[in-house]
C-alpha cells in the first residue's frame, strides 16, 4: 500500500490448518483430561468462506467483481451470522491479497483491492478497518496462503504484524488504516485471496469468544 511499491517478490512455503465441527469439538471436551496434553478448546472460528470466478483477465484484478463479491459475502454473514459490517470493521481486521504490483495506480493489486472495500464498506467504516499484509515478510508464494494462518493467529494472540515497509502514503488510496503491529484487540478476521484467472476467494474467521 505504499506509494513507492514497485513490484512483486516471490516466496515459498506451505500451511497447514486442523478444521473441526464444534460439535465434535464440544465432546472432546467431555473427555477426561489426558495427562501432557493440552486441554481441547476452541480456540477460533471458521464462519464462512465464498469462492468465484469473473474470467476477467488472466492476471488483472477485475475491482468490479472483488466489489460485487465481497457485498455478496457480507450480506450472506449477515444473514446467517448476524454479523454486520459495522462490527466487522469496528472489531476485526483485514487481511489483503495486496501484492505490491504498480502498473499504475488503478490498476495496481492495491488499488483495486482498497476500491472493492471502499464500495462494500463505505469511507466511514473502511476508515476503522484495520488493514494487514504479510507478503513484506513471505513474499508472494502462489496458492500458499500464510494469511489465513496468521489470521487465526492473530485472533488468539490478539496481536496483529505491521505491514512491513510502508512508509509513504498513497494519496491515490486515500485515508486507510494501515497495521503498525502491536496489540490489537479484536473479533474477526477477514480475508480474501485472488488467483490468476480472476479467482477471487474470501473467509471470515472468528475469535474463540464470538458466539
Amino acid at each position: 500500500f505504499d506509494k513507492r511499491r514497485s513490484g512483486m517478490i516471490m516466496g515459498a512455503g506451505g500451511i497447514g490448518m486442523v478444521l473441526e465441527t464444534e460439535s465434535s469439538c464440544q465432546e472432546r471436551m467431555k473427555l477426561p483430561a489426558i495427562k501432557g496434553c493440552i486441554p481441547c478448546e476452541i480456540r477460533a472460528r471458521l464462519l464462512a468462506t465464498q469462492y468465484s470466478n469473473s474470467a476477467f483477465h488472466g492476471a488483472a484484478l477485475d475491482r468490479k467483481h472483488i466489489a460485487s463479491e465481497l457485498d455478496r459475502f457480507l450480506n450472506e454473514i449477515e444473514i446467517v451470522h448476524g454479523i454486520s459490517r459495522a462490527e466487522i470493521a469496528t472489531h476485526g481486521v483485514y487481511f489483503s491479497h495486496e501484492t505490491s504490483t504498480h502498473a499504475s495506480a488503478a490498476a495496481s493489486c492495491a488499488g483495486n483491492e482498497i476500491a472493492a472495500l471502499r464500495s462494500a464498506f463505505g469511507d466511514k467504516l473502511l476508515s476503522k478497518l484495520l488493514i494487514l499484509n504479510t507478503k513484506g515478510f513471505t513474499g508472494h508464494p502462489m496458492g500458499v496462503s500464510f494469511e489465513d494462518v496468521a489470521a487465526v493467529e492473530v485472533l488468539m494472540r490478539q496481536v496483529v504484524p505491521p505491514v512491513p515497509n510502508f512508509k509513504e502514503k498513497d494519496e491515490y488510496l486515500g485515508d486507510i488504516k494501515i497495521s503498525k503491529g502491536g496489540a490489537y484487540a479484536c473479533r474477526y478476521a477477514l480475508r480474501f485471496a485472488a488467483g490468476f484467472g480472476s479467482q477471487v476467494a474470501f473467509a471470515l474467521y472468528a475469535s474463540s469468544q464470538h458466539e
